[in-house]
């Protein structure tokens, strides 16, 4: 509770409850203009005010304090749990309460929940009805199969007790529902796979090869039918590494032809590389070799730059003629220092 006062010289300040001394536990702040009533719930309702005093006279403020404290409350009943048998109970309903009216529940989350007890409802015997088991596996796991289950007419007692009645008094609830029912009706079926291919390639290592061969789905009378109907079942490989001859092979290289030049930006020499089988020595198709980088089959040479040169042309020497005319001739001519 606050009093605004102010005056000079600075006034006393003092608070009263009902026109009496203060005697709850509080606190003074600012100088005795703000009350701090440590424990609410110690507090009453009434009167409170502040007396301020100086030389030039004194001044009384008076507040009005009202306590609203929030309550649960336990006086409904929620919903039976059961219409009948021996199960039905009901639980009072909390509610959050101040005044009398009902606020949200989260403003009693910090009192304490009372106790709540349970009370007995619908405690009579069940009327007649139909009870089922749970159904039985398929006779069949594809193909069409029959599933089965146990309907009895039963009456649900008070006391918890299951007695059989005969069909007539559940037939006249309701229809007696069926015992046995279709499943797996899915057609039967399996992966179907070829005879391996021959393992002649692509090679993939020295004599390693990869082969072939179909597979596919199908029904258990041969009809081939899409692969989605297979799905759950292990799908057979379709690829396999193998070990075959015709991989055995490795790539050859020639020597290096003479550079065609002995300088300059144009000179280059090559080699011939094979694919070669081991044992007869003699080429094959290069894809047999794929599975090793292939040699580089000409390179660049001799790339110094040329300086005081001479043209070498049908094999003769001739005096060198400048740098312009070397550069002009040096794709039918090569070079060599002079």
């Amino acid at each position: 509770l606050g009093c605004a006062v102010d005056g000079h010289p600075t006034p006393n300040i003092t608070w009263l409850n009902s026109g009496k001394p203060l005697s709850l536990q509080h606190r003074l702040l600012a100088a005795g203009q703000i009350l701090h009533i440590l424990n609410i719930s110690d507090a009453s309702d009434g009167e409170f005010s502040c007396l301020a005093q100086n030389e030039a006279g004194a001044l009384t403020q008076k507040t009005l304090l009202a306590i609203r404290e929030y309550q649960w409350s336990v006086d409904k009943l929620m919903a039976c749990s059961a219409s009948c048998g021996h199960k039905g109970v009901q639980l009072p309903q909390l509610r959050c309460l101040l005044d009398g009216a009902e606020v949200n529940i989260s403003h009693c989350k910090e009192k304490p929940k009372p106790a709540l007890q349970p009370i007995a409802c619908n405690r009579r015997d069940c009327p007649s009805r139909w009870m089922v088991t749970s159904w039985s596996p398929c006779t069949r796991s594809c193909g069409g199969g029959i599933q089965m289950r146990r309907v009895t007419c039963q009456r649900l007692t008070v006391k918890g007790n299951s007695v059989p009645m005969p069909n007539e008094a559940c037939a006249q609830v309701s229809k007696r529902p069926v015992d046995t029912q279709n499943c797996n009706r899915q057609p039967c079926v399996e992966w179907v796979v070829s005879s391996w291919g021959q393992c002649n390639g692509p090679c993939i290592g020295p004599r390693l090869a990869v082969q072939h061969r179909r597979v596919f789905c199908q029904t258990k009378d041969g009809t081939s039918v899409s692969s989605d109907q297979c799905s759950a079942l292990p799908r057979p490989l379709s690829t396999q590494n193998c070990w075959t001859d015709v991989c055995s092979v490795y790539w050859r290289v020639s020597l290096w032809t003479v550079c065609t030049a002995t300088c300059g930006n144009y000179g280059f020499q090559s080699r011939r590389v094979d694919c070669v089988h081991v044992r007869t020595n003699k080429p094959v198709l290069e894809h047999h070799c794929s599975w090793r980088p292939r040699p580089t089959n000409w390179q660049r040479c001799n790339i110094m730059p040329c300086e005081n040169g001479t043209l070498l042309r049908g094999g003769e020497a001739e005096p060198c003629k400048g740098r312009q005319e070397s550069k002009a001739m040096s794709q039918k001519w090569s070079t060599r220092p002079c």
